[in-house]
């Protein structure tokens, strides 16, 4: 009998646990402290970056959003995508994996993961056609679109931090 019951009572715990997990926000799972040495360590690693060519100054890879303004409003879902694009062709760039500080693998994936995990829309994101173009423009570039992304990923990282 007292086995069944510990049982039950684990069971329970984890339907509970389960639930209030699913009730967690990304604002309340995305610790500041990750974005924080995220940041910093995108500094050190746009400081290993060659000098930008002409291209790179001119064109902007990401679509203009905002945080606040109705227009262009930028949500946790546009930022699980771009994430997703950075991680498929941006951070696993043979190029830019050389110049990685230590553990900022580490960071990138605390951070990819927690958004997956708090994102749980099954819907497409309405700006899903400028993130796949945004893509595109990085892949057709290269090595220079990579390095460009990698300029602007202090924007994803600031508009995550407005967001929280």
């Amino acid at each position: 009998m007292s086995v069944l019951a510990l049982c039950i009572c684990l069971v329970a715990a984890a339907v509970t646990t389960a639930t209030a997990g699913q009730r967690l926000t990304c604002r309340r799972e995305i610790p500041e402290e990750l974005i924080r040495e995220l940041w910093n360590q995108t500094g050190v690693l746009i400081d290993r970056l060659p000098e930008e060519e002409r291209f790179s100054r001119r064109t902007r890879l990401l679509p203009k959003f905002c945080t606040k303004c109705p227009e262009r409003l930028i949500g946790w879902l546009e930022l699980q995508e771009m994430t997703d694009i950075y991680q498929r062709s941006v951070f696993s760039t043979a190029a830019i994996k050389k110049l990685l500080p230590q553990h900022y693998d580490e960071l990138l994936y605390r951070l990819h993961h927690t958004l997956q995990h708090c994102v749980s829309s099954t819907e497409r994101s309405k700006y899903m056609k400028a993130l796949k173009k945004m893509e595109r423009k990085i892949k057709k570039k290269r090595e220079e679109g990579a390095m460009k992304a990698i300029r602007e990923f202090s924007f994803i990282l600031r508009w995550i931090d407005e967001l929280i």
